[in-house]
């Protein structure tokens, strides 16, 4: 006995599903390209960052300086060198530093002066000790002299009772 199955199966239509996922990928592309467009038409501009530089404290000076030109000629065979002088106005962009770079700068400070204040320390120190050990005399005359003045009055008590 066979049995029949009365289920009926639909194929999927592959053609549909690609027309839908291309249709969703078109969209996607779409807004993503619009998206760029208006990020670069209404972005900051040059003057805008320009501005912010200025609001930070940084500088442009125009100092002139000449630059020398050489320029090589060839006249009836031979080279000759050309040079020319030409004043230049070169800006130097002054930028400001940042926070960190302030904050390892005070660190740098701060240290340095810690070590300078260890090390003469340390060195004074070693400049009193050899002080000291320079200026000790081996005899301390004022000693003996005392010394000589309380036994002489002893000496002359005994020796004017033997007397």
């Amino acid at each position: 006995m066979k049995m029949q199955n009365n289920t009926t199966t639909k194929h999927l239509n592959h053609n549909k599903m690609n027309i839908d996922f291309r249709k969703i990928l078109i969209i996607i592309l779409g807004s993503l390209w619009l998206w760029l467009m208006i990020s670069i038409l209404y972005g900051c501009s040059a003057n805008y960052h320009f501005g912010k530089f200025l609001k930070k404290g940084g500088t442009i000076d125009t100092t002139e300086r000449i630059v020398s030109v050489e320029k090589v000629i060839k006249v009836n065979g031979k080279d000759s060198i050309i040079l020319v002088e030409m004043p230049l106005n070169c800006p130097e962009v002054q930028i400001p530093a940042t926070r960190y770079e302030t904050r390892l700068e005070y660190r740098l400070k701060r240290d340095s002066i810690k070590t300078v204040r260890y090390v003469t320390k340390w060195k004074t120190k070693e400049v009193v000790k050899l002080a000291k050990t320079q200026n000790k005399k081996p005899f301390n005359l004022f000693w003996i002299g005392l010394g000589i003045g309380i036994v002489t009055p002893i000496l002359f008590k005994f020796v004017i009772k033997k007397i």
